[in-house]
């Protein structure tokens, strides 16, 4: 079992079949959508990850029916967040549907092994860029010889890395799949995720005031806290300010909260000089972000004001100006 926050938040909305059918039926082709019955999906219990790489990703193993002939199909969703690509994810993959075809022929010894479907939902930085296709890591010269012998099979990707914001809302996903996806992509970007929270504030009050929504919420609160080196959740709440009231009141209550269990340090100084220097931070982050030029003047301003509903002004300004001197416009 792995313990990252990547996994956590990965496993906390995908482990549930509603949003793992759906994620699914986006990533894998049209005729295996079709052949799935996807309203018998469930979760199997049980984590197949090898110990030595339980820090590097999570799975989750789901069985469902064949839609044509109601057999037993195993679809195993596996999540990678590496910092890199895994040239050899095929031969990983491998190795983890062999492990559970051996566990279902050790449970199950009279019958036929099941189908597994494999997908990979991927975080890693550039985009993936590995072979999907067992075959394809070895020699092409290997021609007839390979193809008589090789146990070939392909794996779906989804690559968060090249899927937009506008590509992301479309999906057939609850918001709060949409959501989790979106923060998987870009949390780790302060700059990035502070730059597109407009967009996403609509959707983010929308899973604010849902049944449910406020743990939904929290949890991808938190997620945020721990993977994003510099963005505080104050930061977060001056975006959303005007413009998601519900999601920026709890907002501040997540924030209380971690900040009592000590998760939150720089928020702790209050309102003062260290908010106003985070704050400062922030614009400039967001401008580079969108490759506005900051001349040394603006950047002088920005950094020396010491009021920070000022500088909430230029903070929610910096998401949409022109050039950085239309920030300091009223």
């Amino acid at each position: 079992m792995t313990n990252t926050p990547h996994d956590a938040v990965f496993k906390a909305v995908f482990e549930q079949p509603e949003h793992a059918a759906a994620e699914l039926q986006h990533v894998l082709s049209a005729d295996l959508v079709a052949a799935i019955d996807w309203s018998s999906l469930v979760l199997e219990p049980g984590s197949f990850v090898d110990e030595e790489l339980a820090d590097q990703h999570s799975d989750l193993l789901f069985s469902a029916r064949a839609a044509a002939s109601g057999e037993r199909v195993l679809v195993y969703l596996l999540f990678e967040h590496q910092s890199s690509n895994d040239p050899k994810m095929a031969l990983r993959l491998l190795s983890y549907m062999v492990r559970i075809w051996s566990r279902f022929a050790q449970t199950h010894p009279t019958e036929p092994l099941p189908l597994i479907v494999p997908a990979v939902l991927a975080q890693v930085p550039g985009g993936w860029s590995s072979p999907s296709r067992f075959s394809e890591l070895f020699s092409p010269g290997i021609g007839e010889l390979g193809r008589a012998v090789l146990p070939d099979f392909s794996f779906a990707v989804d690559d968060l890395h090249a899927a937009s914001d506008d590509e992301l809302r479309r999906r057939a996903l609850a918001d709060q799949a949409k959501l989790t996806l979106w923060l998987m992509r870009d949390a780790r970007d302060g700059a990035a995720l502070l730059q597109r929270i407009a967009d996403w504030a609509e959707m983010l009050e929308s899973l604010a005031l849902a049944p449910g929504g406020q743990d939904a919420m929290a949890r991808l609160l938190r997620y945020i806290v721990l993977v994003s080196d510099d963005l505080q959740l104050a930061q977060i709440r001056d975006m959303l300010r005007g413009r998601a009231p519900a999601a920026e009141a709890l907002t501040m209550t997540i924030a209380e909260q971690l900040r009592a269990e000590g998760r939150i340090e720089g928020e702790a100084k209050g309102r003062v000089e260290g908010e106003a220097a985070g704050i400062a931070k922030s614009v400039l982050m967001i401008m580079t972000a969108r490759e506005l030029p900051v001349a040394d003047a603006v950047r002088q301003r920005i950094e020396a004001c010491s009021d920070v509903e000022m500088l909430e002004h230029w903070l929610v300004r910096a998401a949409t100006a022109a050039s950085a001197e239309d920030i300091f416009e009223a």
